[in-house]
């Protein structure tokens, strides 16, 4: 009877090539989440202000809540919660995940730019980080796309 076994060696390979490329989505993933965080992070501080704010505003008539901390709490809240919505998603889609988040962050930047440009500078680290997560993250699906 002659079977034909297939090499343990090329089966081996098989192997870490195919976790190799769960590694990479799960990276892929790590980076909208990593972008998520910072980007919930940064909205702390508009959320503390605002917070403070109210019990000052309570306490003290003379003392009111900052013009409009609150939106931009609430607008960094939802650019969060959308990031955490495409990192669930990226578990079925990273490539299209990641390139659109990338895309929806980009043309918010752009938006607040256009609207706002003496604003541009404001938590610009953050920025900078939330950019560069989504272009991991891009990077990483946009491999993994192209190695299967």
């Amino acid at each position: 009877m002659n079977t034909i076994e297939p090499s343990p060696f090329r089966v081996l390979r098989e192997c870490q090539a195919r976790s190799a490329r769960e590694q990479q989505i799960l990276s892929g993933r790590d980076w909208l989440f990593v972008s998520a965080l910072v980007q919930f992070l940064t909205a702390l501080y508009p959320l503390y202000l605002w917070g403070t704010g109210l019990m000052l505003a309570h306490h003290d008539t003379a003392s009111a809540s900052p013009g409009h901390t609150r939106e931009i709490a609430c607008g960094m809240l939802t650019v969060s919660a959308i990031l955490l919505l495409l990192w669930w998603w990226a578990k079925f889609a990273p490539f299209r995940a990641a390139c659109i988040a990338l895309l929806f962050y980009l043309m918010l930047q752009g938006f607040a730019a256009f609207h706002q440009p003496q604003d541009v500078l404001n938590s610009l680290v953050s920025k900078i980080l939330v950019l560069l997560g989504l272009l991991m993250a891009v990077r990483t699906g946009y491999r993994r796309r192209h190695s299967a």
